[in-house]
C-alpha cells in the first residue's frame, strides 16, 4: 500500500503574515546592538522579563522605590528607556536620569543583555503569560480582533519566534546566573500575594533605604487599582509614536483603536492560561516545559520552579 503524503501545513493567515513583518520592524538591528553594548555602571538596574511577566508593573515599583510619588512622565518609557529600542527612539541610554539608579527595560536573554549591571528577572506561569501576550501583541502592532487564531500564536510567536525565543529557554538562561549576587528572581504570583514583601527585596536588592512610609508610598502607586486608573501613562503610546512607520503601520491609525491592555482594570491575573487555553495548546506547553526546563534542571512544574526561586 502506497504512503500517504506529508499533510501540508496550513498557510499562515493575513494576519498572522501581518503581525509577523510589523514585529519584526519594531527595532532596527543598530538599535538592538546599541542597547546591548552601550556604556553600563555597575548600579544600573535592568527589569528583564519575557513579554507580559510583570515588566511595565515592575518598572513601575522601581522607579517609585528611586521616586516616590513620582509620576510627573506622560508614559513610563520616559522614565525607564527600553534598551534596545533606545536609539530607533533617539534616545541616550548613557546620560543620567531623574534618578538613582538608573534604570531599564529589557527582554533580552541573559546571554544577550547588557554587562557590568544588575538584573531583576520576573517569571510567571507561562500559562497565564501566554494569554496575556496573545492579547497584547496584536493589539499594539495594530491588528484588529481575530486576526489570528490561538494555535498560529502559540506556534508561530509564544513557541520561540518572538524577539525573545520561548519562555521556557529564556527562563533557562537566568536560572543559570541564578545565584549571581547581581541577579534577583522574582516571581509575578508572589507579586500578586505580597506586593509589600517583594517591594522590600527589590529596595534592598537597589541598594535604597526603604522605610515604612516609603514602602507604604510604593505599594499604593503601583497597586493594580492606581496603575488601571492611570493607564494611559502604561500603555506605549509613546514607544508606539516613535516607531509606527518602521513597523509599517498605516498612516490613519489612531492608538487606541485597538485596545491595548498592558495594565487592566483588576488585573494581575492567575490562573487564567488554564481556564482559557484550549487543551491542545496546554499540552503544547506542557511538552515545552519538559522538554527545555524538567529536562534540563529537574524542575517539573512552574510552581516547583516557583518554591525554588523563594528557597534561593
Amino acid at each position: 500500500m502506497a504512503e500517504e503524503p506529508p499533510a501540508k501545513k496550513a498557510k499562515p493567515s493575513e494576519g498572522f503574515e501581518l503581525l509577523t513583518i510589523r514585529n519584526k520592524g519594531m527595532h532596527s538591528e543598530r538599535s538592538t546592538t546599541y542597547g546591548r553594548t552601550f556604556g553600563t555602571r555597575p548600579t544600573d538596574i535592568f527589569v528583564d522579563t519575557y513579554p507580559k511577566c510583570g515588566t511595565t508593573w515592575m518598572t513601575q515599583i522601581c522607579h517609585q522605590i528611586r521616586c516616590p510619588g513620582h509620576m510627573d512622565f506622560e508614559e513610563v518609557f520616559e522614565v525607564c528607556p527600553w534598551d534596545i529600542m533606545a536609539l530607533d527612539c533617539g534616545v541616550d541610554l548613557e546620560k543620567d536620569q531623574i534618578g538613582k539608579p538608573r534604570m531599564f527595560k529589557s527582554h533580552e536573554k541573559s546571554g544577550d543583555i547588557a554587562k557590568n549591571a544588575k538584573y531583576i528577572h520576573v517569571c510567571r506561569n507561562p500559562e497565564d503569560a501566554f494569554i496575556s501576550f496573545y492579547r497584547f501583541l496584536p493589539a499594539f502592532l495594530a491588528l484588529p480582533p481575530g486576526s489570528l487564531t490561538v494555535d498560529e500564536f502559540a506556534e508561530g510567536i509564544f513557541g520561540g519566534m518572538s524577539h525573545s525565543g520561548g519562555i521556557w529557554d529564556f527562563y533557562m538562561g537566568w536560572w543559570e546566573r541564578r545565584n549571581d549576587p547581581d541577579v534577583l528572581w522574582v516571581c509575578f504570583e508572589d507579586l500578586r500575594d505580597d506586593l509589600r514583601k517583594q517591594i522590600a527585596r527589590v529596595a534592598k536588592f537597589m541598594g535604597v533605604e526603604c522605610d515604612d512610609a516609603r514602602l507604604a508610598k510604593v505599594e499604593e502607586l503601583s497597586s493594580f487599582k492606581y496603575m488601571a486608573e492611570h493607564t494611559r501613562q502604561f500603555d506605549e503610546h509613546v514607544l508606539f509614536e516613535k516607531i509606527r512607520d518602521q513597523m509599517g503601520v498605516p498612516k490613519d491609525y489612531v492608538f487606541g483603536d485597538v485596545e491595548v491592555s498592558k495594565v487592566r482594570a483588576g488585573g494581575g491575573t492567575t490562573g487564567e492560561g488554564k481556564k482559557g487555553l484550549p487543551p491542545h495548546v496546554l499540552e503544547m506547553l506542557k511538552n515545552r516545559w519538559k522538554i527545555s526546563v524538567e529536562d534540563k534542571c529537574g524542575l517539573k512544574s512552574y510552581e516547583e520552579l516557583r518554591k525554588a526561586v523563594n528557597e534561593l
